[in-house]
């Protein structure tokens, strides 16, 4: 038996803090999925979203109408079927036990921007292979700002194309090996302490097979999903500016305007900790002697001199060394600095350069 993912409609209903599913959607999204077209349930004169569509928003719409209404509420989803004939689309080869990714296109995206909005692990799947229902307490519900980090492209290809393209049928089969590799990013990417406990849980239990190698599925997109995501984290919704961008390359591309040998050590931009921390340069020594980790600032410098002594112990601890391990080096590169920050630099024992392009 193979895992599913499910292509959901987006909903909005009751959305925030969490992603939606969960009730009718807001009259925009209304208007938005009854636009798009007649291949969806929202559009098709039965459906009671089309009836206050066409009734210029008047009257009342059913609590759940569709499938994606009630899909957080029951925990329960179902591909629908053939709206002309009213034939069912069946499940045949998926299971108890085996999950259910759920993947959605927000409004006013395109379908390589497809993400991962949650999974469930199934129950079962009854009503003649049609109906899946989920075990409540090993599936997921994402918040609707990791709901929109993980692209279900990353994880999945197109047997004859890697064209980022669904066009027929609300499900597609997964292989373990797609559905563990999703749950590695996940369990990287959720904040909540409980969350990232359960997915632990869940692929240890149930793909063991893969908890000592990073995965990645050949053919599809790029595999920076998770790095996107903190480096959104790290620099907010504004992103990395322009002139801290510029002065972190060419640090990584000059290392010798701090002291480095060019021959001897590595930059490794935005390196990753276990913590979901990320220093702006690590410069690894090739003969595995002392690494350097380098904080970038402008003229706020304070708050990099503090993550430079973090991300000093943290690459002690990475190393397995202790923390106040010679083999660790902390550099600051900043536009400026006043007395009281040479002073507390000097206290910590971290190199400091003024630099400005």
């Amino acid at each position: 038996m193979k895992n599913i993912a499910c292509n959901l409609i987006y909903n909005n209903g009751d959305e925030y803090p969490f992603v939606g599913f969960n009730g009718v959607c807001s009259v925009q999204n209304i208007k938005y999925n009854v636009e798009k077209g007649t291949g969806r349930w929202c559009s098709q004169p039965e459906c009671s979203c089309r009836k206050f569509y066409d009734n210029a928003f008047k009257g009342k719409v059913d609590e759940f109408p569709c499938n994606e209404s009630r899909l957080f509420h029951e925990w329960t989803w179902n591909p629908g079927g053939v709206f002309k004939t009213g034939e069912l689309f069946r499940i045949l080869n998926s299971g108890v036990g085996k999950y259910a990714i759920l993947t959605t296109c927000f409004s006013n995206t395109k379908e390589k921007d497809r993400k991962i909005i949650g999974f469930f692990k199934i129950k079962e799947i009854k009503d003649d292979f049609h109906n899946v229902i989920a075990f409540k307490n090993k599936s997921l519900r994402l918040p609707l700002d990791e709901a929109k980090g993980l692209n279900f492209w990353n994880y999945h290809r197109n047997v004859k194309s890697t064209v980022p393209v669904w066009k027929q049928g609300r499900f597609r089969y997964l292989e373990d090996k797609q559905v563990a590799a999703i749950l590695q990013d996940l369990s990287s990417v959720v904040q909540n302490e409980t969350d990232q406990s359960l997915i632990l849980q869940l692929f240890k239990s149930d793909f063991p097979e893969f908890s000592d190698v990073k995965l990645s599925v050949i053919g599809a997109l790029s595999d920076n999903n998770v790095k996107n995501i903190r480096l959104l984290r790290k620099y907010g919704k504004g992103g990395e500016s322009k002139e801290h961008k510029e002065l972190k390359q060419y640090i990584a591309n000059h290392p010798e305007k701090i002291g480095l040998d060019k021959k001897t050590v590595k930059p490794n931009i935005e390196h990753p900790y276990i913590s979901g921390d990320q220093v702006d340069i690590l410069f690894e020594s090739m003969d595995g002697n002392t690494d350097t980790v380098v904080e970038i600032e402008l003229d706020n410098v304070l708050p990099g001199i503090h993550q430079a002594i973090k991300y000093r112990a943290l690459r002690c601890a990475q190393r397995g060394l202790s923390l106040n391990d010679k083999r660790v080096k902390a550099t600051v590169v900043a536009w400026c600095f006043t007395d009281s920050e040479i002073a507390l630099c000097k206290k910590y024992d971290i190199d400091f350069y003024k630099m400005k392009l």
